[in-house]
């Protein structure tokens, strides 16, 4: 259950992004009701307008929207998700909380605007393995980890929280030598949780010996799990900050 402090926080978070949006607000407003999961229908019934008066804002065919209008845009998707058991603002806690201290933690960065997974797979020289239709859904930021220091310092629950607010993230792991362990720790973080939250795409760096139990549980939990063969973790890294979602998109 979410805590009405962190609800707060989470509202106010969202509200600043759209407010302070460098970009159109309305393409912002449209990212956070996706990441909400919620149709223009859905929210336009819940905040009591016709579902043109959405579609009009996130498309900027209407001026910038007043605060007023963002605080019951906030308010709708949080009311929304509240209604479905507040699983979506659950997996956002990680938004209003303090960073998880580990040095397991090599890069973690939100994008300004979503891009296709495929994208960003392609970017970071990767053969994709399972589930590459699932690729043509949109990213929303990635973590990057040494995996090894990941699975000896982080929990479970560490690890799920590390995906950050939403499943349409990536997940990029480090000294990867068969692939097992890291994949069975994504699975096993999943032990317990009333959603699947998981990944939307995951990749491996450093493999040496691809063990067949990774791709297996890769496929079993419908991820796309990908092999990069870029062969150090700095330059990973560096290529990772070099990433840019707008130039790609």
């Amino acid at each position: 259950m979410v805590r009405g402090e962190t609800l707060r926080r989470l509202a106010e978070i969202m509200a600043g992004d759209i407010c302070l949006a460098d970009e159109d607000p309305g393409t912002v407003m449209k990212r956070w009701r996706e990441r909400f999961h919620v149709s223009q229908k859905d929210l336009a019934r819940q905040l009591g307008v016709s579902p043109s008066v959405i579609s009009d804002y996130e498309s900027g065919r209407r001026k910038s929207p007043r605060v007023e209008t963002i605080k019951r845009f906030v308010e709708g998707l949080l009311e929304i998700d509240a209604a479905n058991g507040g699983r979506v603002a659950a997996a956002m806690e990680k938004l209003v909380t303090p960073a998880i201290a580990s040095d397991a933690i090599l890069d973690s960065r939100e994008f300004r605007v979503p891009v296709l997974a495929r994208l960003f797979v392609d970017w970071l020289r990767c053969r994709v393995l399972t589930h590459a239709p699932l690729l043509e859904r949109e990213i929303y930021g990635y973590t990057a980890l040494d995996s090894i220091k990941a699975i000896v310092s982080l929990s479970p629950k560490q690890l799920l929280r590390l995906y950050g607010g939403t499943t349409r993230r990536a997940a990029v792991l480090t000294n990867v030598s068969t692939g097992r362990s890291p994949m069975v720790a994504i699975k096993a973080s999943q032990i317990g949780t009333s959603t699947a939250v998981k990944p939307a795409v995951v990749i491996l760096q450093g493999v040496k010996e691809l063990d067949p139990l990774a791709v297996k549980i890769a496929d079993g939990i419908h991820v796309p799990l990908c092999v990069s063969d870029i062969p150090t973790q700095e330059e990973l890294v560096r290529r990772l900050r070099g990433f840019d979602p707008i130039e790609r998109r």
